[in-house]
């Protein structure tokens, strides 16, 4: 895992002195070395993670023949078979590294290489002798990649703030990507919070040339429905497709283990994992209120898979780490398990280098909490939208914040006809309450929910289950849980691989019939089946416990004033964003137990942090 930047050249000594500058902002991708290449036309740089090919897999790297360079995040899981493909084909190879893989592609496929390679990847392919940068991002966006283009100038790197260390780029936040912060607590490709800023898309390459940009998508998921298989030859082929995903993330030199949270997902990594290998660790947080632990299901995975088990329990003090948490995601990001995640993450770097995760599971068999729930208000969408939009709009607007009947009845007005409970993600409750009137106004200007209706009529005639898990599939997943485990375990240099997310997995599973995935009321159904033989029995019953912390106690009781020196601060206020009284009430109504606003303090939080990270001149660390 590394980071990777570059841009077009202004001059050679200059372009050293701003590709150092954007390395030494990436140093945690890459903390093993760094390179440059550098000519009259490209700078490309790379910080080095280790992983494969230590001594000779060094980038920026060049083809044999002089024609490529290519700057690589990321692993290429088939690149063995690959390599002896395109030896036959004629290329010559000087290493082992996955890394001259994809020079050896691009130069037999050109810009189909990516659909033959088998990984996580963001890379950028200079091609001297046509003078075209190619960037590639793999099938789910596990890997990162942003870029800046205007006029003749061309900047592309892992994350935004080696961009910004560029220098002389405008800190210009959008309006649009806020409101969909607002909604949805992330901000999805191809926005990102700065204006001029943008993201490389899942599964697209973006290809410039002549001060000119391209971008095409090379791989959409497949059209649901069922493949005719039975259940039990389901079962078989899930089983084999699920151990080849583990075994092809286990090619390594250096060391590797796995999270283990004890839940259905991570506990089938650990459990292929033991097939596999004789010696597997694995790394658990625990939390000292235990409703939110789910140490003893971890505990007991681990003894049946006879790993060897490390665990380290996170407290209200671990919160500390909020500024960092904010450098590191470069965005307002709202998603308060990155703080378990980060650390985790940093316990097993003090062990390992490449550690698998359970990403993924929940989109593929259907395990969110919200799934099961999908039919919940079906009585009131069968009423003209119209009617519900007045009717439930007017009562809403009528009773006090911290009503418990008040977001139901926004959801249920908010939502048309032909999407019902289809439409993905939480009705953001007191958005329009808590907003300042100019800021309300701007955000009318764009719809946060239009992609995602636009999905809604893509799938609307596929059961309303499936239609959720699709949307999650390319907006959620890409947009929260896969950023969220990118940042967090390369803000300490640990590379993170999830097998469930091998895109013959995802195709695999797309294709699976609706009761396989969930049937009589249980969630994950077929990988359940697959795990009766490797997984104590009580694991596989166990209802299904997010990957949470307790921020709405901690917000009441240790952190209370923490946060009120934040959101209520001057500079806070003078932003303009929210009326400063609404959030001091839903601080109080909070503190008092009258309502649990927990999550939309913490969205309120980052943000504040965010800005005084990345905007506020006095402030800002880049």
């Amino acid at each position: 895992m590394c980071g990777i930047y570059g841009f077009t050249t202004a001059g050679k000594n200059e372009s050293r002195a701003l590709l150092d500058r954007m390395g030494e902002v990436l140093f945690h991708r890459g903390p093993d070395g760094c390179g440059a290449y550098i000519d009259d036309h490209m700078a490309l740089g790379h910080r080095r993670l280790s992983i494969i090919d230590l001594n000779s897999g060094a980038q920026p790297m060049e083809d044999w023949l002089g024609r490529y360079v290519v700057s690589f995040n990321g692993e290429i899981y088939n690149f063995q078979e690959l390599r002896a493909q395109l030896k036959s084909a004629g290329f010559r190879f000087r290493t082992r590294s996955d890394t001259e893989v994809i020079l050896a592609a691009y130069a037999i496929y050109g810009e189909e290489c990516v659909r033959h390679f088998q990984g996580m990847f963001a890379f950028a392919l200079w091609d001297k002798k046509e003078r075209t940068l190619m960037l590639g991002r793999d099938r789910v966006g596990k890997k990162p990649l942003y870029y800046y283009h205007k006029g003749d100038q061309f900047v592309f790197a892992s994350e935004i703030k080696a961009i910004l260390a560029m220098g002389a780029i405008a800190r210009d936040w959008d309006a649009e990507a806020l409101n969909e912060y607002l909604t949805f607590g992330y901000i999805h490709a191809p926005m990102t919070i700065f204006k001029n800023i943008r993201q490389v898309g899942e599964a697209h390459i973006l290809v410039y040339k002549d001060n000119q940009c391209q971008e095409r998508q090379y791989w959409t998921l497949p059209e649901p429905g069922s493949d005719g298989q039975t259940e039990e030859e389901s079962v078989a082929n899930l089983e084999i497709l699920l151990q080849k995903a583990v075994d092809s993330r286990l090619i390594s030199d250096v060391p590797l283990g796995a999270f283990l949270s004890g839940g259905i997902d991570s506990s089938a990594v650990v459990a292929m994992m033991a097939r596999s290998s004789a010696h597997v660790n694995t790394f658990t947080i625990d939390f000292a209120e235990k409703t939110f632990s789910e140490l003893e299901d971890a505990r007991s995975v681990s003894r049946h898979c006879a790993t060897n088990h490390k665990i380290l329990q996170v407290s209200t003090d671990s919160v500390a780490v909020l500024p960092q948490i904010a450098w590191h995601f470069d965005e307002p990001f709202a998603d308060s398990s990155a703080i378990p995640t980060y650390y985790v993450s940093k316990m097993a770097r003090e062990h390992v280098t490449v550690i698998l995760s359970g990403d993924g599971g929940d989109e593929l068999f259907a395990g969110y909490r919200n799934y099961f729930n999908r039919d919940k208000y079906e009585l009131f969408f069968a009423l003209p939208y119209g009617l519900r939009k007045n009717i439930a709009g007017a009562v809403a607007g009528l009773l006090p914040i911290q009503a418990p009947m008040r977001n139901m009845l926004k959801y249920i007005a908010s939502v048309p006809q032909d999407e019902g409970q289809g439409a993905p993600g939480f009705y953001p409750y007191i958005k329009e309450d808590i907003l300042d009137p100019h800021m309300l106004h701007e955000f009318r200007a764009s719809d946060p929910m239009r992609s995602r209706r636009d999905l809604v009529m893509q799938y609307k005639n596929h059961d309303k289950l499936t239609r959720m898990q699709l949307i999650d599939l390319q907006y959620y997943l890409p947009g929260d849980i896969l950023v969220k485990v990118d940042r967090m375990s390369m803000a300490n240099s640990l590379e993170t691989r999830a097998p469930l997310l091998d895109y013959r997995l995802i195709e695999f599973a797309t294709t699976l019939p609706v009761d396989y995935k969930m049937k009589d009321g249980v969630s994950k159904h077929i990988l359940k089946q697959v795990l009766k033989k490797y997984v104590p029995e009580h694991i596989l019953k166990k209802s299904k416990q997010g990957f949470a912390i307790p921020v709405g106690k901690w917000f009441k009781s240790s952190l209370n004033s923490y946060v009120k020196e934040m959101l209520l601060d001057d500079r806070s206020k003078a932003r303009g964003i929210f009326k400063p009284a609404v959030v001091e009430n839903v601080l109080d109504l909070h503190t008092k137990g009258r309502r649990d606003f927990g999550e939309w303090i913490y969205m309120l939080l980052m943000l504040e942090l965010w800005f005084q990270t990345f905007m506020d001149p006095q402030t800002r660390r880049i």
